[in-house]
């Protein structure tokens, strides 16, 4: 993915201390847009790289039927949790047919607040980080000339402070793929405005598997995040894909 003119340049925003009363938060729109199996795991196993149902032609066309969701939703950033890149990176999968790429999406946004990526492809890059991540990873972001955000010193990355930086920087509709933590985080936040997902015609299981949202268990109902269907169709060889609005969603701490 290519990034728009201006945004391939040294670029580094932080995040600093906001007093929420004084404004409504402004920020991109948050979509999930997700392929996993019919009962919500996104992979085989932990550390397996998703891509190998592709490469064995069983995820009913489920991963290129998500990704060309992205333009048909109308995202022009897509955002990753860095597990995912790890994960990928150590079970690589080849495939015989690329899978669609985006067309939209004008950066692939990747939030990495331990930074622990070794960079080689930088093209259509933003990191986002934390105001306290290693001076050796900030020098290496910096050396490679790929933009990046700062949000938040804590254990996390303060995430309604990266997404007003990312609104900042001309993004208003942003897709996230994953994986499951990062969708979590998300979830738990109270952030997400629509969920896509594709069902792949797969059954997974398992106790540690990752699932489409992985996160903190829920202390009663009222952190439920109400839904609303908006859609759902066939798709693909024997997929199915659900859109929801997110009717109510109770930030938990």
């Amino acid at each position: 993915m290519r990034l728009k003119k201006g945004y391939r340049r040294n670029n580094i925003i932080k995040a600093g201390k906001r007093n929420r009363g004084d404004h409504a938060m402004t920020r991109p729109e948050i979509v999930v847009n997700v392929f996993s199996s019919a009962d919500g795991k996104i992979t085989t196993a932990p550390g397996r790289n998703v891509s190998e149902w592709t490469a064995a032609g069983v995820d009913g066309e489920a991963h290129d039927a998500a990704h060309r969701l992205y333009d048909d939703l109308g995202c022009d950033g897509l955002i990753s949790g860095s597990e995912t890149l790890m994960v990928y990176g150590s079970h690589w999968v080849d495939l015989e047919k690329a899978v669609y790429e985006p067309q939209k999406s004008k950066a692939y946004i990747v939030f990495d607040g331990k930074g622990r990526i070794n960079w080689h492809q930088t093209e259509g890059l933003i990191v986002v980080t934390k105001e306290n991540v290693s001076e050796d990873y900030i020098r290496q972001l910096e050396e490679k000339n790929i933009s990046y955000i700062q949000a938040g010193s804590g254990d996390f990355i303060d995430l309604p402070a990266a997404l007003e930086k990312l609104y900042e920087k001309g993004f208003r509709r942003l897709g996230i793929s994953g994986g499951g933590g990062v969708n979590g985080a998300f979830l738990r936040a109270g952030l997400i405005d629509e969920i896509s997902l594709v069902l792949a015609p797969v059954a997974v299981g398992g106790n540690t598997t990752p699932s489409i949202f992985d996160c903190s268990d829920l202390k009663d109902l009222e952190g439920v995040t109400e839904l609303e269907l908006l859609a759902s169709r066939p798709v693909g060889r024997g997929s199915v894909w659900v859109h929801y609005k997110v009717k109510k969603a109770v930030p938990q701490p």
